[in-house]
């Protein structure tokens, strides 16, 4: 059976159940009843004044059954009771059969409770017996009446009605084994559906509830960036932020967002949602959403939705609090360190008079020199807190020879070098044109040899190389010191970050150095990277873009 075929049976089999049993009963015994009633009709006018016996009781008792069937309350009573219907069918028929004025080829109404029966739950040790047994009391009073010369056509009427119900019957049976068998196959199929929804149910509202637990915004994303989802917390977000419910339902790509200096305002390439649907992964970048008071400051992350058709899923933490302590931070530092320079820039210039005094003494003048040196020190400690804690270190790039600034910063280094029992090793391609701003390059090297030499063991090397390589220039400062643990390695370049190891040796440094080198770097458009291994040293790369 094909599965439309299926298809319509289970459809018949659902329509047919929800009748009430007394419609269901007189809807199997309309066949027979309707058929007689007309057979006989038809015989009564030929029969004259007095109607045939058989006729009448056939009759009668069929209209009989067909009023029981809507009479008799079926649903109070067993499950196989309305079978005594298709019994006295049988009974019905043989009388219409052979009793007074027999109506010829009734016998094979007996078809009607033959099917009626296979197709009931009787047991089939009773119906298939039944259904060769009645046809056969049927047929064979005829068959004795022409005894003890029968015709052959009593003798295979006696035979064909017998077997040929029995052969329906074993046909209806079989069909409605396996109707059953497929019944019974596709309940269990709907069990394991309707379990199966039951878990998807139970599983939705479930992740409903952690989505709306967690204090981070959530939102997925379709791949023309349009909201497929979200949970309270991101909605809670916008509406922080002073922007309507009504975007939701339109391309997040569109809301107004800056970036994280919280005044330029987010270009439509570099807008997170737009970059989140195209597949593009996130990884803490910070935007400000909305204006005045009510801005909020959010980091943002995505990862890529597996599947054909793109989107993702963003995440959306809320970080205004810590980005105001990091400015207000920010602004304590350049105060302290603007008070710090005007002071010592003044210690710095008396100093200087009082050094140039033909008359001063000797020790005096020693004394005046280490003061001198260290009010240097700590203009120089103001000068970095100055350019660290400034987002937007100003960088003037101008078309210049890097080599030039390079090997003069090597030059400055040798004094500390010897000091420190260093050896300084350089490899500069000259010349070295680049577009650059010399100061900050040179600030930047400047860190990276001050931090090899401070880092690197007596009798140690310290290399400063520089080339052009594929559109880039690579100036790489490498030492032979004590290196960088593993664990300390994602912190290198975080400001005022200083590992346990340079404090327990006591190396002099506020944790600033790497912080300045690698925003010059990154003004410049380049990266500030490096490779390190405990007690065999490391080495930091600086590149830039070459001129082209």
């Amino acid at each position: 059976m094909t599965v439309s075929e299926q298809a319509l049976v289970s459809r018949a089999s659902l329509v047919f159940r929800r009748l009430g049993p007394r419609v269901r009963v007189a809807f199997c015994q309309l066949p027979l009843t309707a058929f007689v009633v007309v057979a006989v009709t038809t015989q009564l006018p030929a029969a004259g004044a007095t109607a045939p016996w058989g006729l009448i009781i056939g009759l009668g008792l069929q209209i009989v059954l067909g009023i029981a069937c809507l009479a008799v309350p079926w649903e109070r009573l067993r499950d196989n009771a309305p079978l005594a219907i298709p019994l006295l069918d049988l009974v019905s028929i043989w009388i219409l059969r052979n009793g007074e004025g027999q109506i010829v080829g009734v016998g094979n109404l007996a078809v009607f409770p033959v099917i009626w029966l296979a197709a009931s739950t009787m047991r089939a040790a009773w119906v298939l017996p039944l259904s060769i047994l009645a046809p056969l009391a049927i047929a064979l009073p005829n068959l004795l009446s022409g005894l003890p010369n029968p015709t052959p056509g009593q003798v295979t009427g006696t035979i064909v009605l017998p077997l040929g119900m029995f052969t329906v019957a074993i046909a209806i049976r079989a069909a409605g084994a396996g109707l059953r068998t497929q019944a019974r196959e596709l309940e269990r199929q709907r069990q394991q559906l309707r379990g199966l929804l039951d878990q998807a149910q139970t599983a939705e509202r479930l992740l409903a509830a952690i989505f709306d637990a967690v204090d981070t915004g959530i939102v997925a994303l379709s791949e023309d960036a349009r909201p497929l989802r979200a949970n309270r917390r991101f909605l809670s977000l916008l509406e922080d932020a002073g922007v309507t419910d009504g975007l939701m339902g339109s391309n997040l790509a569109d809301l107004p967002l800056r970036m994280q200096d919280g005044r330029t305002p987010v270009s439509p390439d570099q807008h997170p949602f737009r970059r989140a649907a195209d597949r593009e992964p996130l990884h803490g970048e910070v935007f400000w959403l909305g204006g005045g008071d009510s801005a909020r400051a959010l980091s943002v992350r995505s990862l890529p939705l597996d599947g054909p058709n793109g989107g993702a899923v963003a995440t959306f933490d809320d970080v205004t609090d810590l980005m105001r302590a990091v400015d207000a931070k920010a602004e304590l530092v350049r105060t302290v360190a603007h008070e710090f320079r005007s002071p010592l820039t003044s210690v710095l210039g008396h100093v200087e008079l009082v050094l140039d005094d033909p008359g001063l003494s000797q020790p005096a003048a020693s004394r005046l020199g280490v003061a001198h040196a260290s009010a240097e020190r700590l203009l120089r400690l103001a000068t970095d807190l100055l350019a660290s804690s400034s987002e937007r270190l100003p960088v003037s790039p101008v078309p210049t020879d890097l080599a030039e600034t390079l090997l003069e910063r090597a030059e400055s280094a040798q004094l500390a070098a010897k000091a420190a029992r260093i050896r300084i090793d350089v490899d500069v391609e000259d010349p070295l044109p680049a577009q650059a701003d010399p100061f900050r390059i040179g600030q930047a090297v400047d860190n990276l040899l001050s931090n090899a030499i401070k880092y690197s063991p007596s009798g140690g090397t310290v290399t400063l190389s520089a080339h052009t390589d594929d559109g880039w220039i690579t100036i790489g400062v490498a030492d032979t010191g004590m290196g960088i643990r593993p664990e300390d390695q994602p912190r290198v370049f975080e400001r005022f970050f200083r590992s346990d190891a340079a404090r327990r040796a006591h190396i002099p440094g506020m944790g600033l150095g790497l912080a300045i080198t690698r925003m010059i770097a990154e003004r410049h458009g380049g990266e500030l990277d490096f490779e390190s291994e405990p007690e065999r040293g490391s080495l930091f790369t600086l590149r830039i873009p070459a001129p082209s």
